[in-house]
C-alpha cells in the first residue's frame, strides 16, 4: 500500500499540528458518557503511558492523547482488561490530560488545556489522568491546588482518578503548550496566562534578580562554582533569587516587579515567561550539553515579547562516572571571562570585573564537594 494512503491508528496518535501565531479553531462544547480509564494492561516503557477515554459506545478519543512534543502523544490507548467504572462525575467537566508532580512538567503540559475554562461558562470540574500509582488521589494534585487558586479555579473540583469513571458531559479542548516547539504556546493559552495568573498579586521585590539553582539537589545538575557567579551577581547589585524557597504568590510578585533577570536555564524560568512585565531584559546562560535553553528562549519571545540573551558558556562538564551521560544530570564548567563579557556588552553588568577563569584546582576542589554531595565519582568530559 503506498504510505500516502496509510491511515494511521488514532489509538496510536500521530503529529500534532499546532501553530503558535493562529487560534486553535476548538468549538467549544461537551461530549456525553465518557468514561476515563487512567491505567491500560500493558506497559508501552519510556516516557510513554497508557490512557484514554471513550465514549459510550467503547470507541476510543483521540482527543484525550497527551502531547510532550508535536511529533506524537506520549499516550497509547490502554488495552484490556479494566475494571468496570464504580463511579459517575455528574455535570460539566473539562478534560485536562496528564498530571505531573514535577512542576516544570507540570506547567508546560498539566496546564495546557486550562485555557478552555474561558470559553465552557459554567463546570464543575477538571479531570486529569494521574501521573503516578498513588493509593489516594489527592496525594497527585494537593501541593499545586494554589496554582489554580492562582488562576481563579479555585471553585472547581479537581480530579485525578486511579480508576475508570465515567463522565457525564466532558469538554475535550486541545493542548495549547508544551515541550519544545509547543513551548511558544497557543494564542488562547498566552492569553490566558497573562491576564490570568496571580492577577490579583501586585508586583514586589528588586529589580534586578540572579536566579539560583545552588540548593536544589546536586541531582538534578547544575554547574560548579555556582556560589561565584552569585557573589559576582551580588556584587553588580543583582538579589540572588532561589524560588523554590518561596511560596507560589511570593515568586509571582518577584516576576512581576523583576526587570532584569539573569538566569541559568531551568523550569523557574517557565512561570517568569508567564508574568514578567513588557520591557524586561533577560539573560540566559546555557548550563550543560542539552538544548533546552531554546524552550525559554522561545517562550520568553512569545510570551513576552524578549529576545533573551543567549550564553553558551560551557567548556566541559562532570558525570557520575560509569553510566550513560544524562544532559540534564552534568555538572558543567563554564568560561567566566565569556559571562562576564557578554553580561557587560548587554547592559547587565557595569563591567566585567571579577570575572575570571577559575584555576584548575578551584574546579578539582568544585567537583569533589560535588562527589561528596552525591556520593559518587565523576568523570570529566571536554567539550
Amino acid at each position: 500500500m503506498p504510505p500516502s494512503t496509510i491511515t494511521p491508528d488514532p489509538r496510536e496518535g500521530g503529529p500534532l499540528a499546532f501553530d503558535p501565531e493562529g487560534a486553535t479553531g476548538w468549538a467549544p462544547g461537551f461530549v456525553e458518557d465518557i468514561t476515563l480509564v487512567p491505567w491500560g494492561a500493558q506497559d508501552p516503557g519510556g516516557a510513554r503511558r497508557a490512557a484514554g477515554l471513550f465514549d459510550g459506545s467503547g470507541a476510543f478519543l483521540p482527543e484525550g492523547h497527551c502531547h510532550r512534543y508535536l511529533g506524537g502523544p506520549i499516550t497509547v490507548a490502554p488495552d484490556e482488561p479494566w475494571p468496570d467504572p464504580v463511579e459517575r462525575l455528574e455535570g460539566n467537566w473539562l478534560f485536562g490530560g496528564l498530571f505531573y508532580g514535577h512542576f516544570g512538567h507540570f506547567l508546560c503540559e498539566t496546564t495546557s488545556r486550562l485555557w478552555a475554562t474561558e470559553k465552557l461558562g459554567d463546570l464543575d470540574g477538571i479531570l486529569f489522568f494521574p501521573k503516578q500509582r498513588l493509593t489516594h488521589e489527592r496525594r497527585q494534585y494537593r501541593h499545586q491546588l494554589g496554582f489554580f487558586e492562582k488562576l481563579g479555579l479555585s471553585h472547581l473540583e479537581i480530579r485525578a482518578p486511579q480508576h475508570p469513571v465515567t463522565v457525564e458531559r466532558l469538554a475535550l479542548p486541545p493542548p495549547a503548550f508544551g515541550i519544545g516547539e509547543m513551548i511558544a504556546g497557543r494564542p488562547e493559552y498566552r492569553d490566558f496566562m497573562r491576564g490570568r495568573l496571580g492577577a490579583e498579586i501586585a508586583p514586589d521585590g528588586p529589580a534586578d534578580l540572579y536566579v539560583s539553582r545552588t540548593r536544589l539537589p546536586s541531582k538534578r545538575g547544575s554547574v560548579l562554582l555556582e556560589s561565584r557567579i552569585e557573589e559576582l551577581m551580588e556584587a553588580a547589585g543583582y538579589t540572588v533569587f532561589h524560588p523554590q524557597e518561596h511560596d507560589l504568590a511570593t515568586q509571582i510578585a518577584r516576576w512581576k516587579a523583576a526587570r532584569r533577570i539573569v538566569s541559568l536555564d531551568g523550569s523557574a524560568l517557565h512561570l517568569a515567561a508567564m508574568l514578567v512585565p513588557d520591557g524586561a531584559h533577560v539573560a540566559i546562560l546555557n548550563r550543560g550539553p542539552s538544548h533546552n535553553i531554546e524552550d525559554y528562549l522561545l517562550q520568553f519571545r512569545h510570551f513576552a515579547g524578549i529576545d533573551a540573551l543567549r550564553i553558551d558558556a560551557v567548556s566541559g562538564f562532570f558525570h557520575r562516572a560509569g553510566r550513560r551521560v544524562v544532559k540534564r544530570e552534568t555538572h558543567a564548567m563554564l568560561d567566566f571571562p565569556l559571562i562576564g563579557a557578554a553580561l557587560a556588552e548587554a547592559g547587565f553588568l557595569p563591567d566585567m570585573t571579577g570575572w575570571t577563569a577559575p584555576s584548575d584546582a578551584d574546579l578539582a576542589l568544585a567537583a569533589a564537594e560535588v562527589e561528596d554531595r552525591i556520593g559518587q565519582p565523576l568523570a570529566r568530559y571536554e567539550i
